[in-house]
């Protein structure tokens, strides 16, 4: 539930960045120019905490499931506590300090339009954007590919173990969980260091084709890590299967079968009765004068 907020937070900041660009694409007046960043820095904000808060609760509830596996246990409400204050109020210090140091704004290396890091200012050096890029969230990001990877792995050789390889739904899930998350975010990851090579640098035709061709999956993974997980526990969860797709197909299908039934009925009703007006009509006989 809270990696899902996290999720929408950053799905809601991509595409109000998404708009805020389409709105002032070729804008060159002042104000708006002034309410192009304004919105650039707020919704480089929300999206970076957000993502860090993500990547945050994706490892933890990978570390958590790789704890129950290794001794199991439940973790009580002082620690759903503090795992909350830290997921959601640690990545806002480094965030509020990019902007307070006005680096939050339009980035050449965000797709679709989306605002990040500064990374245009004349007289930036290619340390600094990089170093400032890595606080804003792709450290955590790529430690989020390590870490994740491992402890489904490290998870997965444990309950083999315990309970034998047999290819379970749950198995099957840690499987592919990991696998998704990597599909999913390796375009941003791949884009950010391609951008970094062409830093500063006389761009050629092919580079700017690879670099929409990496901004455009960038812009379909990123946010779609929410709807991948929920897709990957509707489909691979008998339980959620059941109530959120086989039930409401059968009660559309019975309300579909009854609606027919009863318009079948109506049809007949209806032929049997002008039927019944013809051949009273043909049998009534003439009256003679």
């Amino acid at each position: 539930m809270l990696l899902a907020i996290a999720d929408f937070l950053t799905s809601f900041g991509y595409i109000v960045g998404s708009v805020n660009f389409l709105i002032h694409w070729d804008s060159t007046a002042e104000a708006d120019c002034y309410t192009f960043n304004f919105m650039c820095q707020a919704q480089s904000y929300l999206t970076t905490w957000s993502s860090i808060c993500s990547q945050a609760w994706t490892c933890l509830l990978a570390a958590y499931l790789l704890l129950v596996t290794l001794r199991p246990t439940k973790l009580g409400v002082r620690a759903y506590v503090l795992s909350n204050v830290l997921v959601w109020g640690l990545p806002l210090v480094p965030v509020s300090v990019l902007l307070g140091k006005q680096r939050l704004g339009y980035s050449t290396m965000s797709a679709a339009g989306w605002c990040f890091i500064q990374d245009h200012i004349a007289d930036e050096n290619k340390g600094m954007v990089i170093f400032l890029t890595l606080v804003g969230g792709k450290l955590t990001e790529i430690f989020t590919y390590v870490f994740v990877i491992a402890a489904y792995v490290i998870t997965l050789y444990r309950m083999c173990k315990v309970r034998g390889c047999n290819q379970t739904c749950v198995e099957m899930r840690l499987l592919i969980i990991p696998a998704v998350y990597l599909a999913l975010r390796i375009w941003g990851t791949t884009h950010f260091f391609y951008t970094l090579g062409l830093f500063h640098q006389c761009i050629d035709a092919d580079s700017i084709t690879v670099v929409k061709i990496l901004r455009i999956f960038q812009a379909i993974g990123d946010p779609g890590q929410g709807w991948a997980n929920a897709m990957l526990y509707i489909l691979l969860s008998s339980v959620y299967r059941r109530k959120l797709i086989y039930t409401p197909l059968i009660a559309l299908a019975s309300y579909l079968v009854t609606i027919a039934s009863r318009t079948l009925q109506e049809c007949v009703k209806f032929s049997n009765i002008n039927s019944g007006g013809r051949i009273g009509s043909e049998q009534t006989p003439m009256l003679e004068p």
